[in-house]
């Protein structure tokens, strides 16, 4: 929903927030890698993010600090 994007948005650090939208707009995860219920991690700015992709849709699925 809108209201968890925006909830974990706000976890994000107002100045980090465009790069980590940038960084997830380029896919991060290994090229091989294609299993829609894999939930794949990655550490940027201090936090630790964890996502899944399905074809193109990328998903935040939590945001927690390192």
């Amino acid at each position: 929903s809108d209201v968890y994007k925006r909830q974990l948005l706000a976890q994000v650090p107002k100045e980090h927030r465009q790069a980590l939208l940038g960084v997830l707009a380029q896919d991060p995860r290994p090229s091989y890698h294609t299993d829609p219920q894999r939930v794949y991690g990655m550490e940027f700015a201090g936090l630790e993010v964890h996502f899944t992709v399905d074809g193109a849709q990328l998903t935040v699925q939590d945001i927690t600090l390192l």
